[in-house]
């Protein structure tokens, strides 16, 4: 090209630049609006309706999407911002985005707060002596019933019985055994105590729920015998433990009986009639309390399939609030073995690439919020809000191990997520659970108030190898778990081997678990866990103790981190013939072991048989009480030491700035620094951002530094 030549050329380009622009091919992403006075006859360019209301934005999520596959029609490669306006939108079924919805971004406008409900409210009400009364017809003409209520956005409970607390079982009954059974114990049928249940008049809308040692199962009832006291469910319980497994005397409760609506916050529904029968509140009045039912069970779903490269991609939720979902109950009931890991999630993702979840929240729901299920990666799950939660809040992965690398999920972002006030319906629902699934990051996550574990990992119960690993756990903030609802817990839980995988710089405090069996622990690395780094975590006011890594953990990295207080033990050690390391820790305790008393069977057998004890050393121990409290199984510290344990380790006051308050920042005087610790600061874990966002997480409770 001549220098002559280029105005010419130029001018040229110019004009195609230009000319892609009215085209739509170089300009930005076009812009839908949706708002609560739209139209999804509209074409949605408008952001309110014009003068003579014959275009303007659209009414729906599901109206936006079919408006971007409209314009795709003529322009496939187009990019989309579908942004809502602020108010309050009726879901009438879940938005599912398929691959050739890839490329889009629905998001709040700026200042509007959006809000999608999955649920109607509830209208003709009366009084009817103490309840309030209405005949929805909708449940009478044989449509969708309904298992949950929100007054004023506050979960009510189904009428049950007892109103608190729980009945006990008073005898369990002979039934075929099986291999592994204690005993020959009938998995469908007990015998109650004189006047827990009665033969319900309407028997078949009646749910008994058995509270199990980590899970609960849902059992629909069959029959009632009040002359002999035993009552049966419609199907055997199926999980591999008897009733009466933990206790013989276990509890349960029932709900759902028109007879036992006798306190203020219980409702019930005929499913045949269509009645609706409500107990309020006091305070609550007829003109002013919304009461609203879910008729919808799931919100969104990215419906993809990565093994056959049918992937949904780079599509952006944003800003927007999902409301009211349901749960639902087959006739056989519900139980799982562990996580309530059957049950699904209100927004759930099949072969998603790079989509974001971010900014929304979830509440008001009968399951898990948030699922990226199967063959998922490189998406983003970031600053949400998830509470009053059916289940638990977010999953990576499946239970079942993917048979090839385009089903595995992975390379995942959970982070800067509030998860709370999670199990109302399954109380073994988890926070942030991820199963087979590698080189995902949890970062930055404030759970709290679930009746189970706050962070599951894993799901192997043995030494063979899986897809679980090289996932990174930091900086989470998980406190205040399971209030004595169930057992066997943890605020962080991992199953199986784990090659790469790192647990750092978290701030892990509070739980209690039920006392049968008595386990909560802090750190519980389970079920021949394998691998683990666990390093700079703060551990404090656990119950059964700061960590586990019994039955058969092995080559695990456990250094650098603060075991506080516990009730009953500190320490659950298992000595492997891959030996694990334990080094540069501080433990401090006012009550309880430091050891698990019959894990020291494990470490008679690597003497007996002169193998490696592993790395136990530079580690500082203190007993607020009397010195001689502090033991290393029945051994005193000098003869722990001269099996070669913690030869360079001290029995000594960590110096901590205010441990009563749970300011466990060792003071520049601390015996830990000389023998190597490296002090860490906690105030970065939980959430991060403006001053609001993390200012809902400044728990009271709750002491950062």
């Amino acid at each position: 090209m001549t220098r002559r030549n280029a105005p010419t050329y130029l001018a040229g380009c110019v004009v195609v630049f230009l000319a892609g622009i009215c085209c739509g091919k170089a300009a930005g992403p076009q812009v839908l609006h949706v708002s609560p006075a739209g139209d999804d006859s509209w074409s949605g360019r408008l952001e309110t309706p014009n003068e003579d209301r014959t275009d303007g934005p659209l009414a729906s999520l599901i109206g936006a999407r079919d408006a971007v596959r409209g314009a795709r029609s003529s322009d496939a490669e187009g990019r989309f911002i579908v942004r809502i306006q602020g108010g309050e939108y009726r879901m009438a079924e879940p938005l599912v985005l398929e691959p050739r919805d890839s490329g889009v971004t629905y998001e709040a406008a700026p200042g509007g707060r959006p809000v999608f409900s999955g649920g109607r409210v509830i209208t003709g009400l009366k009084q009817n002596g103490p309840l309030w009364e209405a005949v929805i017809p909708q449940v009478k003409e044989g449509g969708r019933h309904f298992r949950q209520l929100f007054a004023d956005g506050k979960r009510r409970t189904r009428a049950r019985s007892p109103n608190t607390g729980y009945h006990r079982i008073a005898e369990l009954l002979p039934g075929p055994m099986d291999p592994t059974a204690k005993r020959a114990t009938d998995r469908s049928r007990f015998r109650f105590a004189e006047g827990d249940i009665r033969p319900f008049e309407r028997l078949g809308d009646v749910n008994l729920i058995l509270m199990h040692s980590w899970e609960t199962s849902i059992h629909p009832l069959k029959s009632v015998d009040p002359e002999g006291r035993i009552v049966e469910f419609t199907a055997p319980l199926k999980e591999w433990w008897t009733i009466g497994w933990w206790e013989e005397k276990q509890r349960y409760y029932v709900e759902n009986a028109r007879e036992l609506l006798d306190a203020p916050g219980e409702w019930y529904l005929n499913r045949e009639t269509g009645l609706f029968s409500y107990y309020p509140m006091p305070g609550e009045t007829l003109d002013k309390t919304q009461l609203v039912a879910p008729v919808l069970t799931e919100f969104i779903r990215f419906k993809g399939n990565a093994e056959k490269d049918e992937v949904v991609e780079s599509i952006t939720i944003k800003g927007l609030a999902f409301h009211h979902a349901d749960w639902e109950l087959s006739p056989q009931g519900n139980s799982s073995t562990q996580a309530a890991v059957e049950v699904p999630a209100v927004i759930s993702a099949d072969g998603a690439r790079h989509c974001v979840v971010e900014g929304c929240e979830v509440a008001h729901i009968g399951g898990y919020g948030i699922w990226f299920r199967r063959g998922c990666k490189d998406n983003r799950i970031q600053r949400n809000r998830l509470y009053d939660l059916g289940a638990g809040g977010i999953r990576i992965g499946t239970d079942r191990m993917p048979d090839s690398d385009a089903a595995e999920s992975s390379r995942n972002l959970v982070d800067n997520n509030h998860i709370y006030d999670g199990g109302r319906v399954y109380p073994a629902g988890v926070g942030i659970w991820v199963a087979q699934a590698s080189h995902n990051r949890i970062s930055h996550n404030d759970i709290h108030d679930l009746f189970y574990t706050g962070i599951s990992i894993g799901w192997n119960w043995d030494d063979s190898p899986n897809r679980t690993h090289h996932n990174v756990i930091e900086f989470n903030h998980v406190h205040d778990l399971v209030h004595g609802e169930l057992s066997d817990a943890g605020l962080i839980y991992c199953l199986g081997v784990s090659p790469g995988s790192v647990i750092r710089n978290n701030v892990f405090h509070d739980i209690t678990s039920y006392r049968q069996p008595d386990f909560s622990w802090g750190i519980y690395l389970d079920a021949t866990c394998g691998q683990y780094t666990v390093e700079n975590n703060l551990v404090y006011n656990t119950r059964a103790g700061g960590i586990m890594f019994n039955n058969g953990g092995h080559e695990h990295v456990i250094r650098n981190n603060i075991f506080g207080p516990a009730q009953t033990n500190q320490i659950w050690p298992y000595f492997e013939k891959r030996p694990n390391t334990f080094s540069h820790n501080i433990i401090f305790m006012s009550e309880g072991n430091l050891l698990v008393g019959h894990s020291q069977n494990t470490l008679n057998e690597r003497l007996k048989e002169g193998q490696p004890l592993g790395e136990w050393d530079h580690n500082v121990y203190w007993h607020t009480g009397q010195k001689d409290l502090l033991r290393f199984y029945n051994r005193t510290f000098a003869e722990w030491q001269s099996l070669g344990l913690d030869r360079d380790s001290v029995v000594a006051d960590p110096m901590f700035t205010d441990a009563a308050r749970h300011d466990y920042r060792p003071r520049d005087e601390s015996p830990a620094f000389r023998l190597g610790f490296k002090p860490f600061d906690i105030s970065e874990a939980g959430l991060y951002g403006d001053a609001q966002w993390v200012g809902e997480c400044s728990h009271g409770r709750c002491v950062k530094r």
